[in-house]
């Protein structure tokens, strides 16, 4: 017996058009969701696809050159990031990048830094690496790394905060003085020599 809802009675006619429909609703969903995640898999694709150190180099030419893991030293210090190489370019618009796999540094423009925030910068290059794009996870990673080798202290964290301060920032990076606030808490939980990154 077909019950009624408010005084209303459905007619035999309604139940059969959402029987009709219904297997119609279910195929649109599935192409729906296919398509959207066709979608996702082609935008993760194109975010994720990184240049090569090779496909790089010949791109740019002589405007490159490829370090080695390991070979890199400026002023006479080591520079290094576990087994991932560093190419110098020239024509980089900023001090240092990096792609997935390698570490970029624009030479002229990092020479003009002084030590510690080429360390600074150096590390937080290497840690896109490990961490992936996010920037204030670089800059947390390169704090610790800093602490864990030994050559960032409370007067070097004032140096990096003192340049970074001044940054703007932009989509992917965070204004400058909040930048330093996430560093120093970054800092002030980080132990010296102990942390393993």
């Amino acid at each position: 017996m077909t019950q009624r809802i408010d005084g209303h009675r459905p007619s035999r006619q309604q139940g059969g058009i959402a029987a009709r429909l219904w297997p119609v609703l279910c195929v649109a969903a599935f192409v729906c969701l296919a398509g959207a995640g066709a979608g996702a898999v082609w935008w993760l694709q194109q975010i994720y696809a990184t240049t090569t150190a090779a496909e790089y180099l010949a791109r740019h030419g002589a405007k490159a050159q490829f370090v080695a893991a390991g070979e890199l030293r400026f002023g006479g210090e080591p520079f290094a990031c576990g087994r991932f190489p560093t190419i110098l370019n020239a024509s980089l618009d900023d001090y240092g990048a990096a792609h997935f796999g390698f570490i970029l540094i624009n030479p002229a423009r990092f020479e003009t830094l002084p030590l510690i925030l080429k360390r600074y910068a150096y590390a937080h290059e290497c840690g896109h690496q490990y961490v992936g794009y996010d920037e204030g996870e670089a800059d947390c990673y390169a704090i610790r790394r800093g602490r864990q080798e030994g050559w960032l202290d409370g007067k070097g964290m004032d140096a990096i905060c003192d340049f970074i301060s001044r940054s703007k920032g932009d989509a992917a990076h965070a204004l400058g003085v909040r930048r330093c606030e996430m560093m120093r808490r970054c800092f002030a939980r980080a132990r010296p020599g102990r942390e393993r990154l």
